[in-house]
């Protein structure tokens, strides 16, 4: 070997372990840093004419794992997922409060029962009344307010969908460009360490809020595509475009998160069409989705079915009893009914008519049963004709009883063997003619319409049924005018138009059910436009029958006791009639507050609402249902959260081994690296003392 074979050597051998030194140090800097991966120097011997020639620094290598890297990406995505829904379930449980105490559902319920009793004792005392009214406000109060905050708590998670959709676009132009930077250096066979770091931190960063994998795409540069395909990044990088809702209710039908290309030379968006949402299996995006388009509107919905058959069972109760002294005029609420129609019930009803004395003056017993009486004109002429004519009128679906002849006061019961029904509910009941407590939407669709009855309706009604993440399932429209004249007719083209989303029936109580399909059991039916009419009820199909997103939930908004009554508690109807007694009804009777305090055991048929299984229970019992699955679904989010946080830190703590910063190897690295510097700085001098020896003999 030559003397400038060994002095090349020597200089090789210090720059390579310059280098390597630098990098040590660098290490060692950055051990507290996160998203550091550890760097470590290949070496490679430099070889001229078969002979070794020194040392060279063929690379310096990122020290990592792709396989727990990318495990690791994906249990992040779920944790993630599970951390924001637990976030919007704490706050969810704050709103909710504890169910032992009296200011949650069941302690309202609670309440109200406990007034019930109360008012049995001695029914003439307003205090007793007013305590009742009171508390049932109350409920209402709070079924409004936690109504009002779930669409709070949409809103919040919606905003959280528009906010982390900005940060994910940020990060992936950031990617990309890392990615050109990367290429260029590559290109340059210069390092590319630092800036693959600076690419997996933000990568990581859209892990969090976007399930994501990564493959290389041959020249250094990574694309990113979602756990279930669909592309992020390759070698055009693409935009995410949402825009949160201005306001938030039951009828908000949220845009889907759509997936775009950006031209990074304009600057500009081109439209794909591609939603994201349904290709998302986690991340915080995830969560947020599922909070704001499921759970929460499970739960609304749940609340407003226990108002409504709270409502139901209130005005049932009170409609088959009278006020005293007894009201001169009962009015309804609009039912939908025409005069033409069939009348529907069964059964017998005795209608009065009483005077100053609370005696009776006129009675007469309709048998809904007689074949003569087929429509609701017929039963309103045979009551007129025997209490006097105008007793009974129907304007605009309004069934109305006002005293006649000299009569002061009006009222109804029920017959105690075959009592009326309609749709389930007695005459008094259906027409809502004494209903004690009111809301924004009807508390019941029983229409008690049968299958072979006219629809009544023209107009179109438009409908879309929408999956969970906004996809569009079907849209179709009923045109009234074109169909038959049933309403088995508007099942028949109900049914067409949901296909094999789903299947409505007609029950037995008039009200559609829909029944969704295995795969669709988280879509709902929306109204998109509605021009329908009911003969001159002006109700419209959805409204009759509560097809839309409004239902069930907004049953519970704008629960209240009736005004007049809240203003007089004693128009409260708590007497039943006497037909032998003289006076027929007096103020001390107590049968109605007892039939109140009986509401207490009395048993409601609910349906599968909202994930809350179907079952036959009280309504407090309904309520502890309630507040029982939430509880569940967020001790399930709680649950889930810390498995995956758990696994996460399994993942972490591996991938640390691998590329995590040891400062003990760093550290005796740094001597073998310093002494083979200097041993190379002796060859060198080694040569140059020799080089001397050699100048001098000549």
């Amino acid at each position: 070997m030559s003397l400038s074979s060994i002095m090349n050597s020597g200089v090789s051998g210090m720059l390579s372990h310059q280098q390597a030194l630098s990098v040590t140090s660098n290490n060692i800097a950055n051990v507290q840093t996160e998203g550091y991966s550890r760097k470590e120097v290949l070496y490679s011997s430099v070889v001229l004419n078969g002979i070794g020639s020194g040392v060279n620094v063929e690379d310096v290598r990122r020290v990592t794992d792709q396989f727990i890297t990318k495990e690791l990406r994906l249990s992040t995505a779920g944790s993630e997922q599970y951390r924001a829904m637990s976030e919007i379930y704490g706050d969810l449980q704050a709103l909710m409060g504890d169910p032992a105490a009296n200011t949650s559902l069941t302690g309202k319920l609670d309440s109200i029962h406990t007034s019930f009793a109360a008012m049995t004792v001695d029914p003439s005392l307003s205090v007793s009344r007013t305590a009742a009214l009171t508390e049932i406000q109350n409920f209402g109060i709070e079924t409004n307010r936690l109504q009002t905050q779930i669409q709070s708590l949409r809103k919040e998670a919606d905003n959280r969908i528009e906010n982390e959709i900005n940060t994910v676009n940020q990060a992936i132009l950031r990617i990309y460009e890392l990615n050109l930077e990367i290429v260029s250096a590559t290109v340059g066979e210069q390092p590319t360490g630092e800036l693959e770091d600076q690419r997996d931190q933000a990568i990581d960063q859209i892990s969090k809020i976007v399930d994501v994998k990564t493959y290389p795409q041959g020249d250094g540069s990574l694309a990113i595509v979602t756990n279930a395909g669909q592309q992020l990044l390759d070698f055009q990088p693409r935009q995410l475009v949402y825009d949160a809702a201005a306001t938030v209710t039951s009828e908000t039908v949220f845009d889907q998160v759509s997936l775009n290309i950006y031209d990074t030379i304009t600057q500009t968006i081109e439209p794909t069409g591609l939603p994201l949402d349904p290709e998302l299996t986690g991340g915080s995006l995830r969560g947020w989705l599922d909070m704001r388009n499921v759970e929460l509107p499970s739960l609304y919905n749940q609340i407003g079915t226990l108002a409504a058959a709270t409502a139901e069972q209130f005005n049932a109760v009170h409609n088959d009893n009278i006020a005293v002294p007894p009201p001169a005029t009962l009015t309804g609420k609009n039912s939908g009914v025409l005069s033409t129609d069939a009348h529907g019930f069964t059964g017998q009803a005795t209608f009065y008519s009483f005077d100053a004395n609370n005696d009776i003056a006129a009675s007469y017993t309709v048998d809904f049963d007689n074949v003569g009486t087929v429509t609701v004109a017929d039963v309103m002429a045979e009551v007129n004709g025997a209490l006097g004519a105008g007793t009974l009128t129907l304007t605009n679906g309004v069934m109305a009883m006002t005293a006649q002849g000299g009569a002061t006061g009006v009222g109804m019961a029920q017959d105690a063997t075959t009592p009326s029904e309609r749709g389930g509910k007695g005459f008094s009941h259906f027409f809502g003619m004494n209903d004690l407590v009111e809301a924004t939407v009807e508390s019941s669709f029983a229409t008690g319409l049968s299958g072979t009855d006219a629809h009544g309706f023209t107009g179109t009604t438009e409908m879309i049924v929408r999956g969970p993440n906004g996809e569009n399932s079907s849209t179709f429209t009923v045109d009234f005018g074109a169909i038959g004249a049933t309403m088995n007719d508007v099942i028949a083209e109900i049914n067409t138009g949901l296909g094999s989303s789903g299947t409505a029936s007609l029950a037995a109580d008039g009200s559609i059910q829909i029944s969704y399909a295995t795969g669709y059991e988280n879509y709902t039916l929306s109204v998109s436009n509605d021009s329908t009419v009911r003969g001159a009820t002006n109700l419209s199909f959805p409204d009759m029958f509560g097809v839309g997103l409004r239902f069930p939930g907004d049953q519970a908004l704008g629960f209240t006791v009736r005004s007049d009554i809240l203003a007089l508690p004693m128009t409260m109807a708590l007497a039943d009639i006497d037909p032998t007694g003289s006076p027929a009804i007096t103020l001390s009777d107590n049968r109605g507050a007892l039939a109140f305090q009986n509401l207490t055991s009395t048993k409601t048929n609910f349906g599968t609402v909202g994930g809350l299984p179907g079952s036959n229970v009280t309504l407090s019992e309904y309520a502890s249902q309630i507040l029982a699955k939430a509880g569940l679904d967020a001790a399930r989010a709680d649950s889930l959260y810390s498995d995956r946080e758990a696994l996460k830190g399994v993942l972490e703590n591996k991938l640390a081994t691998i590329s995590g910063v040891n400062m003990d190897e760093e550290l005796a690295d740094l001597i073998v690296y310093q002494n083979a510097y200097n041993a190379a700085a002796r060859v060198i001098t080694t040569a140059r003392d020799m080089y001397d020896i050699l100048l001098n003999i000549v």
